[in-house]
C-alpha cells in the first residue's frame, strides 16, 4: 500500500495538483486521500481508476505496472519499437519503454531517400521537441522557415511550429527525436 500512496502522491506532485483539488476531482475526502497517500487505506478499484483518471495516468502506473522498467532501462537498438510507418517513405521507433508519467519520448525516424515525415508525427500536440541527425541530412520546416541540417546538427523547437521533415539526400536519413509534452497539457 505504501508503494501505492507514494506513486499517487508524486504524480499529484508532478502536476501540480493540491490534495484538495484531487479530492474534488475524485469525488472523496482529502483526508481519505492523504491516508492514501501514506498507506495507512487502500482505495476501491472504482476510486483508484478515478484517481488515475484524474491525474491523466493509468490505474497500472499506480500500481506499479512499470516497476520492471526502472529495474530493467536499458532497450537495445535490436529492441526498439516500430511506432508507425508512412507511404512517404519515413518510419518511427520508439527508443525507450513506454510508461504514461514519462516526461519525455524517445524516438528514432528513418527517412529513404526522398522520405518526408507527413502524417507521422503529430502537429497538434503541445510539446517541446529536439531533434539531432544522427546521420544524412534533413531539411526541417519550422513556422515557414527551412533549416538544413547534417549529421551532427541539431534544433530545438515548439511542437506548434513543424511543418515538415524531409531526408535531401540520396541515402537514408536518421534523426533521433526527443518530445516533451507540456506539462500543462494534462
Amino acid at each position: 500500500m505504501q508503494r501505492l500512496g507514494e506513486r499517487i502522491k508524486k504524480r499529484r506532485e508532478a502536476i501540480s495538483l493540491s490534495l484538495s483539488s484531487l479530492g474534488k476531482l475524485v469525488g472523496v475526502s482529502t483526508s481519505l486521500l492523504s491516508q492514501i497517500e501514506n498507506g495507512k487505506a487502500f482505495p476501491s478499484v472504482h476510486t483508484l481508476k478515478s484517481i488515475a483518471d484524474s491525474l491523466t495516468t493509468s490505474v497500472g502506473a499506480l500500481i506499479g505496472e512499470n516497476d520492471t522498467i526502472a529495474e530493467n532501462p536499458v532497450v537495445k537498438f535490436s529492441d526498439k519499437k516500430l511506432v508507425k510507418q508512412n507511404e512517404s517513405g519515413a518510419t518511427l521507433y520508439l527508443l525507450s519503454h513506454y510508461s504514461p508519467i514519462q516526461n519525455m519520448e524517445t524516438f528514432m525516424i528513418r527517412l529513404e531517400v526522398n522520405g518526408n515525415c507527413e502524417g507521422l508525427t503529430e502537429s497538434s500536440r503541445h510539446a517541446q521537441e529536439f531533434c539531432h541527425i544522427l546521420n544524412g541530412i534533413a531539411e526541417i520546416n519550422l513556422a515557414g522557415k527551412t533549416h538544413l541540417l547534417k549529421q551532427g546538427d541539431s534544433i530545438y523547437f515548439d511542437s506548434k511550429a513543424l511543418n515538415a521533415i524531409a531526408n535531401v539526400q540520396k541515402g537514408v536519413s536518421d534523426i533521433l527525436w526527443v518530445v516533451s509534452p507540456d506539462k500543462q497539457t494534462y
